[in-house]
């Protein structure tokens, strides 16, 4: 019996990690409800804190994929909020290259908005962003700039986050035929008030774009983790806090692509949040 149950262990770690090196596509993300959902329009959104404490979660847990760009144990992360949507683009070499610096010209990504609910409107969160020479050189350069799309680019980023204060990030960015993974980890850990929230790696945002040949757009999935280390923090986060941030992401990317989804920015309508009506469980 045991050894039947060393087997199955291994078969199972073996299929985890053979699927973490096949080529992502669109069934790796997205089920066949999902794509009705955007195909009608729709942007989808889940949350969670780990604990629901606040009691706002719509998921008790979030299943990330993981793929050869992004392979980890996703499950051990206290906040995760994730989203999906259809992104409208007609692909071709010109715009191809054009979409590719979009997503690496990384001063794009100042002023970026999000929902505050507490005084119900937009606040800007991320308010400047600029690339730096390395992860030990702060010195501010010029957006990188590529006369032809590279496999994986590498580069490393500062934001200043209006909760978080100033934040350097590691950004990949890799392309597979048509699709493009972006994949930001922040270098440095994280603390407010002298608590430290995380340690360093350990507060990430990973995007995907995967291209539809027939539907000419880019069916899209990116997800916000972060661990907690303090029971105490943990307690009294909303997970709100973090898909409203990263729906500000989302409707700003839209825009760099020439779409006004401003309307959207807000995720939820919030008599129904606090109802439960968007939970999963």
């Amino acid at each position: 019996m045991r050894k039947q149950l060393t087997i199955y262990l291994l078969l199972i770690n073996f299929l985890i990690c053979l699927s973490a090196v096949e080529p992502v596509s669109v069934s790796t993300f997205f089920t066949e409800k999902d794509l009705a959902r955007l195909n009608n329009q729709e942007i989808i959104t889940r949350m969670m804190v780990k604990g629901d404490h606040v009691n706002e979660n719509t998921d008790l847990s979030i299943p990330v994929p993981s793929t050869k760009y992004a392979n980890e144990d996703f499950s051990v992360y206290e906040v995760i909020s994730d989203e999906k949507a259809f992104i409208p683009y007609a692909l071709n070499e010109q715009s191809k290259l054009k979409f590719y610096q979009t997503i690496t010209s990384y001063s794009q990504l100042s002023n970026v908005k999000y929902w505050h609910r507490v005084d119900d409107r937009t606040k800007v969160y991320l308010e400047e962003c600029y690339t730096v020479e390395s992860n030990r050189n702060n010195k501010k350069i010029a957006d990188p700039q590529y006369t032809k799309i590279e496999p994986k680019v590498t580069s490393y980023i500062i934001q200043q986050d209006n909760k978080f204060g100033k934040l350097k990030y590691r950004s990949e960015v890799f392309n597979e035929g048509n699709n493009f993974i972006i994949v930001n980890t922040c270098t440095q850990p994280i603390a407010k008030f002298v608590i430290r929230i995380c340690n360093k790696e350990e507060f990430k945002n990973i995007t995907y774009f995967i291209y539809d040949e027939e539907k000419q757009g880019f069916y899209y999935y990116t997800v916000m983790l972060m661990r907690i280390r303090m029971e105490a923090i943990l307690k009294r986060l909303y997970p709100g806090t973090f898909s409203n941030r990263l729906r500000g992401a989302t409707v700003h990317m839209a825009g760099l692509l020439g779409l006004d989804w401003s309307d959207k920015v807000n995720p939820w309508d919030y008599k129904k949040l606090d109802q439960g009506y968007y939970r999963n469980f």
